[in-house]
């Protein structure tokens, strides 16, 4: 069975989604400290945010990608691009240290809006897109 390119990248995509939804759900530490800004409630946003990237990589994977699913993911993914913002204004005490709170600020930012741009290509990628388009698409 001969895989194309774009199967590739959804497999890809959702074996990654899938393991950084895991990473949120077995080791909440690292990202409640991300979190701990906005909400006191860091350990259920950090869950939540886990099971929507499980949902979204299982969605990859079994080849039943909405354009839908995804513009809600990137809404969830823009109501935290905000906090990155926050982080980089008042230091909330990490792991790392006070120099080294606007270095991860920056860093964030960077990754959620990578992480939405994983979103926009992956929906790209979905196997239903092409039959939007070609819905009307008939010769008579």
């Amino acid at each position: 069975m001969k895989f194309s390119r774009n199967d590739r990248l959804r497999f890809a995509y959702g074996v990654g989604f899938i393991s950084i939804g895991s990473i949120h759900i077995l080791l909440p530490t690292p990202f409640e400290h991300m979190f701990s800004a906005i909400s006191n409630s860091t350990y259920e946003m950090v869950t939540i945010l886990g099971f929507v990237l499980l949902v979204c990589g299982v969605g990859l994977l079994i080849r039943r990608v909405h354009k839908e699913a995804a513009i809600i993911l990137i809404v969830l993914m823009l109501i935290f691009i905000p906090l990155s913002v926050i982080m980089l204004t008042t230091y909330v005490p990490g792991p790392l240290g006070l120099e080294y709170e606007p270095v991860l600020g920056y860093v964030r930012i960077l990754a959620f809006s990578l992480l939405i741009w994983f979103l926009i290509k992956a929906c790209e990628l979905s196997p239903r897109r092409k039959y939007n388009k070609t819905k009307y698409d008939q010769n008579i």
